[in-house]
């Protein structure tokens, strides 16, 4: 029997975060594909189905919240996570309405492990939006 491997996208222009978060992830059973650009971030939305997407907090063209948008113009349906930033009460609210299940820090990858192994049903875990 074959058995589904979570899939995660990380976009993040800092390039210890992404192989930390690449590392982390693959140890846990999740599949990654990495990349600091967005526009290359919406060519892999268009073409793989991600289960999950993570998105660092300034990514280098646009915000995080506008590269979620992005994401959904493009057809990307998955739970999104924001990593490294904030989240203002204010924002709160749109990003849960994005499909945005969190905000965590990207300098603590078992914290981030834990909640995409929760999102992709490998592991019980919170689907709050949090502030770090």
């Amino acid at each position: 029997m074959h058995e589904h491997k979570c899939k995660a996208l990380i976009l993040d222009s800092d390039p210890d975060a992404l192989i930390t978060l690449q590392r982390t992830l693959e140890n846990g059973g999740v599949d990654t594909t990495i990349t600091w650009d967005d526009a290359e971030a919406r060519n892999l939305i268009r073409s793989t189905a991600f289960d999950v997407m993570l998105i660092g907090d300034h990514p280098p063209e646009i915000s995080a919240e506008n590269t979620v948008r992005h994401f959904r113009v493009h057809g990307a349906s998955g739970p999104c996570l924001i990593l490294g930033t904030t989240a203002r009460e204010k924002s709160a609210e749109r990003l849960q309405r994005l499909g945005v299940v969190g905000v965590f820090p990207k300098r603590d990858p078992d914290r981030v492990l834990e909640e995409v192994q929760g999102t992709c049903g490998l592991k019980t875990t919170s689907h709050a939006l949090e502030t770090v």
